[in-house]
């Protein structure tokens, strides 16, 4: 299997449930990790922005893969992508509504959570409020989505779980205790976590539990205080 290039930021964001899939499916890796520091309305990219116009992207954005002749973008096309070459996709009808209304919400708590790390203004009113209110009503759909299924989709793994398991894990690394009232999406994040592939990664230098957000995020950035 020849190997695939990753490029992304020096940090998780939108590349790590990628870097998980790819993993998971055993792939030869190759990332570019460019360099992103300062603060807005200073930031700086430089290694970036100095090769993004000659990488013969159609949508040129990170993250994007470089899979032989083919070159893409977009975090959920890309594992789209990946879904289909590595048989994480969903197949039947229901499989693929299940995914598709799973895709939209999980969109939706990743804005909010990203939302809460980067307000560097009124950081602890807007966690106090993702914790108390935002967070458990998106576990309590969760919770009742899933039912008694192993997985998003029903019994068989989707590019879906690692996109969820993501977001619930970047929570859970903010407050470790976040699951603990909802013990069926606690058991669906760590039946994620326990597969042997996903561990191994998880535990070796190549995983990084920070940086989640860019340097200057008020919670998951290099230079935030956990």
């Amino acid at each position: 299997m020849s190997k695939i290039i990753l490029g992304y930021w020096n940090l998780r964001g939108r590349a790590e449930p990628i870097r998980h899939m790819l993993e998971y499916a055993g792939v030869a890796l190759e990332e570019r990790r460019y360099k992103l520091s300062g603060a807005p309305p200073n930031i700086e990219g430089k290694e970036w922005f100095d090769v993004k116009p000659t990488m013969g992207l159609d949508l040129p954005n990170i993250p994007y893969i470089i899979d032989g002749d083919v070159k893409m973008t977009q975090g959920f096309a890309i594992m789209k992508y990946l879904g289909k070459k590595f048989g994480l996709s969903p197949t039947t009808a229901e499989e693929i509504r299940r995914c598709d209304v799973v895709e939209g919400a999980t969109r939706d708590l990743w804005i909010a959570f990203g939302m809460m790390c980067y307000d560097l203004k009124t950081f602890e009113v807007s966690k106090k409020k993702f914790l108390e209110e935002t967070n458990p009503a998106f576990l309590e759909a969760f919770r009742n989505f899933l039912g008694d299924f192993k997985w998003v989709a029903g019994d068989k793994m989707t590019y879906m779980d690692f996109m969820l398991c993501e977001v619930l894990d970047c929570v859970v690394t903010m407050d470790p205790g976040n699951l603990d009232q909802n013990p069926a999406v606690k058991k669906y994040l760590e039946r994620f976590l326990a597969i042997d592939k996903i561990a191994a990664y998880r535990e070796s230098k190549r995983f990084m539990k920070m940086s989640v957000y860019g340097p200057w995020a008020a919670w998951g950035g290099k230079n935030s205080v956990q």
